[in-house]
C-alpha cells in the first residue's frame, strides 16, 4: 500500500510525456518511471484505517504526556479512549482489501504501575 499522506486535497498531476520530448533513451525511461510512480487513490477502507491509526497514535502520544505529568485521571480516561481507538483500529484493518503485507501486531499497552494503582486498592 503506498500513499502520499499529505494535507492537500488536490490530485497530484505529473508532467505528460509527448513523442516529441522523447529524444533519448534516458527521457523514454524518466517517463516510463513517472508513469509507474503515480500514487494509487487510497480506497474508503484504506482511508478509515488511516484514520484509525493517526487516531491512535495521538492517544498514544498524549499518554506519555499524562505519565510525565503523573496524572492518574488523565491517563486513566487516555487508556479507557486507547482501547475503543484499539478495537476500531482492527476492524478497519481487517476491513481492507487486499490485505496489507505487514501484519498489525499487538496493539495491547500495559497501566503503568504507578498510576494504575486505584485499579488494585482495597474496597471497604
Amino acid at each position: 500500500m503506498s500513499a502520499s499522506f499529505s494535507k492537500s486535497t488536490e490530485p497530484v498531476i505529473a508532467p505528460k510525456c509527448e513523442a516529441r520530448d522523447l529524444g533519448s533513451v534516458k527521457s523514454q525511461e524518466l517517463c516510463r518511471l513517472l508513469a509507474e510512480a503515480q500514487p494509487n487513490p487510497l480506497t474508503s477502507e484504506q482511508v478509515m484505517a488511516v484514520q484509525a491509526m493517526r487516531l491512535l497514535r495521538r492517544l498514544d502520544s498524549e499518554l506519555l504526556k499524562a505519565r510525565v505529568q503523573w496524572n492518574q485521571d488523565w491517563f486513566r480516561r487516555l487508556m479507557h479512549a486507547r482501547s475503543k481507538a484499539v478495537s476500531r483500529m482492527k476492524r478497519r484493518w481487517t476491513k481492507i482489501e487486499p490485505q496489507p503485507a505487514i501484519p498489525l501486531g499487538s496493539l495491547r499497552r500495559r497501566f503503568h504501575a504507578n498510576l494504575a494503582c486505584y485499579l488494585y486498592q482495597s474496597r471497604p
